[in-house]
């Protein structure tokens, strides 16, 4: 029981942090410029990658690695929430401990998205970006069914083990019950034949002792 309401607080708590977007001046490939950020609880950067790259690919974006850098480039990303051009979008994938925050620069034409100068494209890149970690959200939701799944696999198996040698015990038991009553039957047949024995020695004994009495006379 508390292993199960650890497992619900854990997802409580998932589900409460996923979709929330910051905004912060963070330095990139083309020096310090305004970036929306979330932080992905437990996930993984490389899937936080991998998945934001399929994200952009879907939005005609080309997609590539910048040299000498961690960063991930997407060119001519069709956004029309946010311009009616194609937009150039950087993003920044960075493991913090079991989280990996997601930093995304929108380049929309000699200047990055802010809330400041664009409050309505602002607006939609949150949502788009919340669409984007409830995509995020439902891979870890899909691999903690998985987990979960085979934990549970792994203890039916223990209890069919469990109920098997139980099966055996019992099994073992009635021999033992069947067999205890056999030796019973013998002790009792033993005792009747040593009975009998000892009324043929004190028997014999007597005839033993006749045939020695007509030895002597």
């Amino acid at each position: 029981m508390k292993f199960i309401t650890i497992v619900l607080l854990s997802i409580l708590y998932v589900t409460s942090s996923y979709g929330q977007v910051m905004e912060a001046k963070k330095p990139m490939s083309q020096g310090e410029n305004n970036a929306l950020v979330i932080i992905l609880p437990k996930a993984e950067e490389k899937v936080v990658c991998k998945e934001f790259e399929k994200f952009m690919k879907d939005r005609k974006a080309k997609v590539k690695s910048i040299k000498k850098s961690d960063e991930m480039f997407a060119d001519d990303a069709k956004l029309e929430s946010l311009s009616d051009n194609t937009v150039d979008v950087y993003s920044l994938a960075t493991q913090k401990g079991d989280d990996t925050e997601l930093a995304i620069w929108f380049d929309l034409g000699g200047a990055y998205l802010n809330s400041g100068d664009y409050p309505e494209k602002y607006k939609n890149a949150k949502m788009m970006l919340n669409e984007f970690s409830e995509e995020v959200y439902d891979i870890y939701i899909a691999e903690m069914l998985e987990f979960e799944e085979d934990k549970l696999k792994d203890l039916e198996g223990n209890l069919k083990d469990i109920n098997k040698d139980q099966e055996n015990s019992e099994d073992d038991i009635e021999k033992y019950l069947e067999k205890i009553e056999e030796e019973k039957a013998k002790i009792e047949e033993a005792k009747n034949m040593r009975i009998q024995v000892e009324s043929d020695i004190e028997s014999q004994k007597g005839v033993v002792s006749k045939v020695k009495s007509k030895l002597n006379n």
